[in-house]
């Protein structure tokens, strides 16, 4: 297929060998535990142990949803895991001048409202079907092998898979309050599914090109293992970045705080949706709405630190903020991946309307956060430091 990766390193970037050999000297896993895990900023992308230089080792593992050394004595201390981590900034120029990703939400060449044509994904899709009807176009037309995702069993149940034909898109289409099983237990209840595992599965030995949909952590995870050409991020040829202003957790103070919001129990909810606001559709045909803020006590604490919203170092990067119910708001960062959506259209897969005033609305979601991000980062780290923790 055509390139679909953002433009290649601009001038004045840093020399990222430079940096590379820079960090190895000086860190491991031990740096990355006092500086991100313990002050609370942990995305929970676990990058660092799904793709740890030791990881036959299993030298890290992961204990109540935070990686950690399993067995320190095996760490091969090469500032990898430190490197590839969301909340590092080593690599940030280099991400920023090779992704266009600076601003508020990052370099694009246009703004598109998009939806399926394809009726049994409009009826499973959350915002318009884009992403399944994209990916379906991608199969059909081998662009890609397979697709990265999260499939949703139940309301509850998530876990990583790869799909490579349209019955395994549709399964993952839609949003869930749902965990992944493959890495967590069945205690909380959280949005967020980690995908990155699912890169490390021999598998993927059969699947030579895939697209990723993730977050913007898991995003900019697999860029910085590009970046350093860490296997198997080759593989990745097309990310699709979900707008992300926070992911929830919630325990049992959590669970019952939503059960009143709503006005019914959990498993009476039919789909949750996050576009300007928390919306909750249930069972029974009724909506409730929740505004952004106030949804504190079953936001994921260590979320509220990131301060990307627009995914801003994906090929394409998608929500429902700023366009018509039914539809998806499309980021499109670079010219192959416009090329790519038009030929999707061509072909009868995806159909476009008009809006204005979605930059607008983007870029108020994306400062939001971003403000909340750098004061949350701020305190967090005084905090750490004023505990001698860093």
């Amino acid at each position: 297929m055509e390139s679909v990766a953002a433009p290649t390193q601009r001038e004045g970037a840093p020399n990222v060998r430079s940096v590379i050999w820079t960090v190895k000297e000086r860190l491991s896993f031990r740096s990355l535990d006092k500086e991100v895990v313990e002050p609370g900023i942990c995305t929970a992308c676990y990058g660092c142990v799904s793709f740890c230089t030791a990881n036959e080792l299993n030298v890290l593992t992961i204990k109540k949803d935070k990686p950690t050394y399993l067995d320190e004595k095996k760490c091969l201390e090469d500032g990898i895991c430190y490197l590839i981590c969301p909340r590092t900034s080593d690599l940030d120029k280099a991400i920023e001048n090779k992704f266009g990703s600076k601003g508020p939400i990052g370099s694009f060449v246009s703004i598109r409202s998009l939806r399926t044509t394809n009726k049994k994904i409009a009826k499973v899709a959350c915002d318009g079907g884009f992403v399944t009807s994209l990916l379906h176009f991608m199969l059909d037309t081998k662009k890609i092998d397979g697709a990265v995702l999260s499939r949703k069993a139940t309301l509850w149940n998530n876990e990583p898979m790869i799909a490579t034909k349209l019955e395994d898109l549709i399964r993952c289409a839609g949003s869930s309050l749902a965990q992944s099983k493959s890495i967590h237990g069945l205690g909380d209840l959280t949005t967020y599914a980690p995908i990155l595992s699912a890169l490390r599965d021999r598998n993927l030995l059969d699947q030579s090109k895939l697209a990723v949909v993730g977050t913007p952590c898991q995003t900019l995870t697999i860029r910085k293992m590009q970046l350093l050409h860490i296997v198997p991020s080759h593989m990745v040829r097309f990310i699709i970045g979900l707008f992300c202003f926070e992911n929830f957790l919630m325990h049992g103070d959590g669970r019952k705080y939503l059960v009143d919001k709503i006005g019914a129990d959990l498993d009476q909810i039919e789909r949750i949706n996050l576009k300007d606001d928390f919306t909750v559709r249930l069972k029974d045909g009724r909506i409730s709405h929740i505004d952004l803020d106030g949804l504190g006590p079953i936001v994921r604490s260590e979320c509220l630190a990131c301060m990307d919203f627009s995914n801003n170092v994906a090929d394409v990067s998608v929500g429902g903020i700023g366009s018509p119910d039914g539809y998806t708001t499309v980021i499109v960062r670079n010219d192959a991946a416009q090329k790519l959506i038009n030929q999707a259209i061509s072909q009868g897969y995806i159909e476009e309307t008009d809006v204005k005033g979605v930059v607008e609305k983007i870029e108020k979601m994306a400062e939001r956060k971003s403000r909340r991000g750098r004061r949350v980062l701020a305190e967090r780290k005084a905090a750490a430091s004023h505990s001698g923790r860093v």
